[in-house]
């Protein structure tokens, strides 16, 4: 039986509804969706089975069981061949294996360019024990996807970046069971990013699937954070008995538990009053066990608690200014191939090239990188700005289908992160045109955030910067004065002074930077291409030494400038970008980063060293 949308939705799947057709169609009806309940907290402490390693896969290049299907090519009802029955096209067994977690793109050298339909399956175990039910939780399909268990539909879910789950428990069989998963690269006008972006779409089922067992009413949900001088703490369950049930939750090693009842909803808040409480800053680090208990289940997080405010144009962190040293990074591993699978060992190595340039801040541009990214720079202690793909002019700010999923994209992303104390800043667009649509589509995009996490900073980054004109002839002034920014409380400026533009390096001592608005400007992308080992007079393109030189004028205009409340320069390392042609010296990657693919370092990045270590003090 096929299920309604009501019980989609309800298990946390979006998208299309399940009676339509999974191919993708260049303008799709809109449908209002309800909100997506927050993913299943604490998934690192429960009891859950790691579905990663070889799936077999079904590459579907003209999309031919989505646009028609059919006994002979419909892959997820997993039929044998026999000599008596209808005619089979696919045979799982001998199908080809690639590994999830895992991108087609780089998993084979003849699937690189390859964007489309791909099919994937594996087998699971039976139903959970009595009493307990069972969850299926992908981190992240790209970029539209669809579950079937026993050749039965069971979700939809539509974005690359953000996790969904659905509940298995009645429809696990004893012995064996086919999961049939298809994900869906390509993109079209009305989706998030749409058809133009700089970056390499990846392909796949591309981070960890789980099984998870949880009891009948399970902790579905806990929101910490930090109030004054004491944690407040929003549990919800959800089960047949969460209304009216006892929720604790308690830091051991800091002496506080406190005891609540939920509400009809199934919701409590629990307040703590830790009396000695350390404050998690990038220099200390500090991080605690939150416990949650219920009558049936129990979840512990690992966490820090600060504070966050704005005073003027100055960013407070747990009550005193900084100065935020950033860089940009995307979710790509360091290595000669690119690839989207970020594990622990790959994102503990991108960030600790952040470290050493002495960072206390990273950029995660422009989607939500992988959870396990989050817990790391927890760990480090590396501010954080989240981004959802609201990416350039091409987005249909006019679609109501696209503001929805914008909305929903938004709030899985939050949802999923909010208990990090890395994250400062929800960022809502990059470079996006000023125009009445795209207002109003961002500022119900910013509705979304400030409904579910208001211990943020909002921001965006913004491009159509206004020069009014230096003091004396020949200067420049760039500022902000986007419309936008009365709604954010964080103004942020992307310009690429002496790189793109008539003005070269030498021009960027004519230049300063500003805002209109009495709020903190942060400088969140400048820089140049430079192929690793590329060397010559500062003055030729794409040298090391014509990218130092744009460092170091830009670096000298912003401090100049004496508006800034941070930077994040343009960006970490290179990165694999089908958009970027040059056969000499980009050949499919963006090279503005820092360090080469391999780890390489530039002469920039000891540009942007310096000029952290002599930075204003945190």
């Amino acid at each position: 039986m096929t299920p309604s949308r009501r019980q989609i939705l309800s298990a946390g799947a979006i998208g299309l509804p399940l009676a339509a057709t999974p191919a993708l169609v260049r303008s799709q009806p809109f449908t209002p969706v309800a909100p997506p309940r927050p993913p299943l907290a604490g998934l690192p402490s429960r009891s859950r089975t790691d579905l990663s390693g070889p799936w077999r896969y079904v590459l579907d290049p003209f999309d031919v069981a989505g646009r028609k299907p059919g006994v002979r090519r419909n892959v997820w009802e997993d039929r044998s061949t026999t000599d008596d029955g209808p005619l089979v096209e696919y045979e799982w067994a001998s199908s080809p294996a690639i590994r999830v977690p895992g991108d087609w793109n780089t998993a084979d050298p003849e699937l690189f360019h390859y964007d489309g339909p791909a099919y994937f399956q594996r087998d699971l175990d039976g139903p959970p024990p009595d009493g307990r039910r069972r969850f299926l939780v992908f981190e992240a399909v790209n970029y539209r996807s669809r579950v079937w268990l026993n050749g039965e539909a069971i979700a939809d879910h539509e974005g690359g970046f953000t996790p969904f789950e659905v509940e298995v428990t009645d429809r696990l069989r004893p012995g064996r069971n086919s999961l049939v998963v298809r994900a869906d690269s390509r993109h079209a006008p009305e989706t998030l990013p749409a058809e133009d972006f700089d970056w390499k779409n990846y392909g796949g089922i591309t981070r960890p699937v789980w099984l998870v067992d949880l009891p009948a009413t399970l902790i579905r949900d806990v929101f910490a954070r930090l109030e004054g001088d004491d944690i407040v703490v929003d549990v919800a369950l959800d089960g047949p008995d969460a209304a009216g049930a006892a929720v604790t939750v308690a830091i051991t090693a800091l002496g506080a538990t406190a005891t609540g009842r939920t509400d009809v909803r199934g919701i409590a808040q629990v307040r703590l009053a830790p009396g000695a409480l350390t404050l998690w800053t990038p220099e200390q680090p500090a991080l605690h066990d939150l416990d949650v208990t219920s009558d049936q289940d129990r979840l512990s997080e690992r966490m820090g608690f600060r504070s966050l405010q704005t005073r003027g144009r100055e960013i407070l962190l747990n009550g005193r200014p900084r100065f935020l040293k950033g860089i940009a990074l995307h979710e790509e591993p360091i290595g000669p191939n690119g690839g989207r699978v970020m594990d622990e060992a790959a994102a503990r190595a991108l960030l600790a090239e952040a470290k050493a340039l002495g960072c206390d801040f990273v950029r995660l541009a422009h989607y939500p990188h992988a959870e396990t990214t989050l817990r790391v720079a927890d760990e480090l202690g590396l501010l954080v700005w989240a981004e959802v793909p609201i990416y350039w002019e091409d987005v249909a700010y006019g679609s109501a289908r696209t503001l929805d999923l914008a909305r929903t994209m938004t709030a899985e992303m939050v949802l999923r992160d909010r208990n990090r104390c890395s994250i400062a800043f929800w960022s809502v667009a990059n470079e996006t045109p000023q125009t009445p649509e795209r207002l109003r589509f961002l500022r119900e995009v910013i509705g979304t955030v400030r409904a579910l996490d208001p211990t943020r900073l909002v921001t965006a980054a913004l491009n159509k910067n206004v020069d009014v004109g230096g003091v004396s002839d020949g200067e420049a002034r760039l500022v902000v004065r986007d419309e936008l920014g009365a709604d954010l409380d964080v103004i942020a400026m992307n310009q690429y002074e002496g790189w793109y533009g008539s003005r070269r390096p030498g021009d960027i001592a004519q230049v300063s930077f500003g805002s209109v608005y009495d709020k903190p400007l942060i400088m969140s992308e400048f820089g140049a291409d430079a192929l690793a080992g590329h060397r010559g007079d500062r003055t030729e393109r794409w040298t090391e030494d014509h990218q130092a030189w744009i460092f170091d004028e830009t670096l000298k205009a912003i401090s100049r400038s004496g508006s800034f409340a941070g930077v994040s320069p343009w960006l970490l390392k290179d990165f694999c970008s089908p958009r970027r042609w040059h056969g000499r010296f980009q050949n499919g990657w963006n090279r503005k980063g820092l360090i080469a693919p391999d780890g390489t370092r530039k002469q920039a990045f000891e540009v942007l060293r310096r000029f952290y270590r002599g930075a204003r003090p945190a």
